[in-house]
């Protein structure tokens, strides 16, 4: 009797020290697992201009390696026919020139008053996108375009003085969500778009400017359109990945 009472209890012993075995080496696991996750969360957490995204605004994170910014650089002409192609009008219509300006190389574009719309060759469905510009003596709309499939369907946020709108085109059709005005300056602009879902934004730097909703659109390019004469001059254009909202 003794015996199988000292049998017992060994059992019973060895079985704890499995369990709380196991017990620790799950949680050092579990623990090891959860600083890999904030450690991987911690390099895809990127942000286009530094911002705040918190509250209404759209979050700007993406995976790593999602994100684009683009530069100029080269010849007007040349870079033209690279790195984008033309939905509406021709390079003939702008005049692309690569410059210096104050320290940084920029895109000069020279409207003749044709509409033209030039875009990546790549298509995104929901998608955000920067282009830092200055507008010289341009006047007329610059417009961000995205989910453009050609000239009669895209959706857009446009910028005319100070005035901006928010919309879509469909079937040569315009449909303005939302339109107000901004403080213009003489400077840089970081005009911005966001596409999320059913949910669209333009901003002018951080401040949300319009804000509208309509049924989401099909991924299509993402591009500039000049609707005047004058010269533009583009300094870079930042994109993001969105999720829908």
């Amino acid at each position: 009797m003794k015996k199988l009472q000292v049998v017992f209890y060994a059992i019973v012993f060895i079985g704890g020290t499995l369990v709380f075995t196991g017990c620790s080496q799950g949680k050092q696991e579990e623990q090891s697992e959860e600083e890999n996750h904030d450690e991987m969360m911690d390099g895809e957490d990127l942000h286009m201009g530094g911002e705040d995204h918190s509250g209404d605004d759209h979050s700007m994170s993406m995976e790593t390696g999602e994100d684009k910014t683009w530069t100029p650089s080269g010849n007007g002409a040349e870079l033209m026919r690279s790195d984008f192609h033309f939905l509406a009008g021709a390079a003939t219509n702008i005049k692309p020139e690569v410059k210096n300006a104050e320290g940084a190389m920029v895109l000069e574009l020279t409207a003749d008053g044709t509409p033209t719309a030039f875009v990546f060759h790549n298509q995104y469905d929901n998608v955000g996108m920067i282009a830092t510009l200055k507008r010289l003596d341009f006047k007329g709309s610059v417009k961000i375009i995205h989910h453009a499939k050609d000239l009669s369907n895209y959706e857009f946020v446009a910028i005319d003085g100070a005035n901006m709108k928010l919309g879509r085109v469909v079937n040569g059709k315009e449909e303005v969500f939302d339109e107000s005005n901004f403080e213009a300056g003489s400077g840089w602009m970081p005009l911005k778009v966001t596409a999320a879902g059913t949910h669209f934004k333009g901003y002018m730097g951080d401040q949300t400017i319009t804000h509208g909703h309509g049924d989401k659109m099909e991924k299509g390019f993402i591009g500039i359109m000049l609707e005047g004469t004058g010269k533009v001059q583009l300094k870079s254009i930042e994109t993001a990945i969105l999720e829908d909202e």
